[in-house]
């Protein structure tokens, strides 16, 4: 059937309003998705622009120690994070801050000092109280334990040890520390006592590390004597990388061939105990007794002190009750 031009014409305009209809929602189509796709690819780009770090949630001091604890989980973007930020698999068994840090620090390897050694079977948690302790010391602080004799010469027993020090009555002791040791170390250190008590004048002190974070463990150089090392030799609890170490370094010699620390023990510390025996014996024993009463007195302080706490507690409780 035919149809006239203006019947004609206004199909044309429908189709041709249809066309366009479909060509802009096309297009409106199209730009919400190159949107979304410029939306995805921004969060991809801000995503990858953020890294996970660890960040201190309390302030640290240089020597301090550190636990997983001390850190929180942090996302910050990629620029603002240092190159050698910590991850999990940086931490290790033992972790101590090489410097002073402040709450909110963003944690690095250059920062932290990680040891990841297991702590030896043989290592014990030691107490002593004959040595002379800086005035400032606390617990915390890192330091070497060293012998000096009237001579000068001076002697570092053990190196690099952290100090706990006790409370008696909740107040810190003010003659005893306690230090982690290996067996060799404890045997090295027992031959050091020793000597301190026979010759007059000698003293055994405790030295502090100044940024202990930073400062590497300084090299024992005291010469034990021969039956010590023999013992430490055949002793099945201490590593045989300890043994071979310190036989080593007992045994080393110097340019012209002289076992320098055997002669150090044999012309030196023997030389100055042999000088008079009977005052070298009487000054063990005197200070063996003295360091056994005091040893005694320090426990039933710490004993008397457990038991009033224990009688505050009970009458604080009776009187809120």
């Amino acid at each position: 059937m035919a149809t006239n031009p203006m019947q004609r014409k206004a199909r044309n305009s429908f189709l041709l309003g249809m066309l366009l209809m479909l060509i802009i929602l096309g297009a409106v189509i199209a730009f919400l998705i190159l949107q979304l796709t410029n939306m995805k690819r921004e969060e991809q780009e801000l995503e990858a622009s953020y890294v996970t770090v660890y960040t201190l949630n309390r302030n640290v001091e240089s020597g301090e120690e550190v636990t997983e604890a001390d850190f929180t989980i942090t996302q910050v973007t990629n620029d603002t994070a240092p190159t050698d930020y910590l991850t999990p698999s940086d931490l290790g068994s033992s972790m101590m801050a090489k410097i002073s840090m402040t709450t909110g620090t963003v944690l690095s390897r250059e920062m932290i000092y990680i040891d990841e050694t297991v702590t030896g079977n043989d290592v014990r948690k030691q107490e002593y109280n004959m040595f002379i302790l800086p005035s400032d010391l606390i617990t915390g602080d890192y330091v070497d334990i060293r012998l000096q004799l009237p001579s000068g010469v001076d002697y570092i027993v053990v190196a690099k040890k952290r100090v706990e020090i006790p409370k008696i009555a909740g107040v810190d002791s003010t003659d005893t520390i306690s230090i982690e040791l290996s067996e060799d170390e404890i045997n090295m250190l027992s031959n050091a006592i020793v000597d301190a008590y026979k010759i007059n004048g000698a003293r055994l002190y405790v030295n502090k590390y100044t940024e202990p974070g930073l400062q590497e463990a300084s090299t024992p150089t005291y010469p034990v004597n021969y039956e010590v090392l023999e013992l430490i030799n055949g002793n099945p609890n201490i590593l045989e990388e300890a043994r071979t170490a310190l036989w080593n370094r007992y045994n080393a010699t110097d340019s012209s061939g002289v076992q320098t620390q055997a002669s150090q023990r044999t012309d030196v510390i023997d030389a100055t105990i042999n000088a008079d025996q009977e005052q070298s014996r009487t000054n063990l024993e005197t200070n063996m007794e003295e360091s056994i009463q005091d040893s005694i007195t320090t426990r039933q302080e710490y004993l008397e002190g457990l038991s009033v706490q224990a009688t505050t507690t009970t009458n604080t409780t009776n009187t809120t009750e």
